[in-house]
């Protein structure tokens, strides 16, 4: 297997953006290549961060609260970071994360209106110095993410009202503006083909230097 330095890249996105297949598609081109690679969803990616997961996105949890629901996302994550993460990295090996700590500022931050810097605080807490070399936003227009869901079994995030997921979209557009050189920002709707050879050159120019 090839050995590099560490990378840690993650995905982002609205339900329905099509970061996810994205995230997927990177994962088996590095591992076809020979690298050392771990792919991780959020929330999850550990066993108690899937439990969290559960509690999260169940439909029938609406009497959740926005600062609860911040807390466990950052509870799922230092988990995952303490027990796959970090090692990970420390080892010199890549690591895709499909949503990160911009997903947390961008959905109950801008979504759900709770104050930013409150959730910096939590977020020194709960992931420190750990931050992604590249962010990759997969911005897609509301109306064709929703359309893409339309089959699917929503659960509670995704099951939200369109003004929350305009918000979120919209701190996610704020976010990248804030930090150009983290995030490489893609239409969404171009073809899957398209998006995957633009991130890979992105990628590769980063294994490369």
């Amino acid at each position: 297997m090839k050995t590099s330095r560490p990378l840690f890249i993650s995905f982002e996105g609205i339900d329905g953006s099509g970061k996810s297949t994205q995230c997927k598609m990177l994962y088996h081109d590095l591992l076809d290549r020979g690298y050392v690679v771990h792919l991780f969803r959020e929330p999850g990616g550990t066993g108690i961060s899937e439990k969290i997961r559960d509690i999260l996105l169940d439909k029938n949890n609406t009497e959740m609260s926005p600062i609860t629901e911040m807390l466990l996302y950052f509870s799922s994550r230092n988990q995952l970071i303490t027990e796959k993460v970090t090692p990970a990295l420390d080892k010199g090996e890549i690591v895709l994360l499909d949503r990160f700590v911009d997903s947390t500022i961008a959905y109950q931050g801008y979504g759900r209106s709770l104050p930013l810097s409150s959730i910096q605080k939590v977020a020194d807490v709960a992931i420190g110095e750990v931050r992604p070399n590249l962010t990759i936003l997969v911005d897609t227009p509301l109306e064709t993410a929703e359309d893409r869901m339309d089959d699917r079994v929503l659960d509670r995030l995704e099951a939200e009202n369109a003004e929350f997921k305009q918000r979120t979209r919209n701190g996610y557009l704020k976010l990248a503006s804030e930090e150009p050189a983290r995030f490489l920002v893609l239409d969404g709707r171009k073809s899957i083909e398209e998006l995957k050879s633009t991130i890979a050159s992105r990628v590769y120019q980063l294994l490369d230097s």
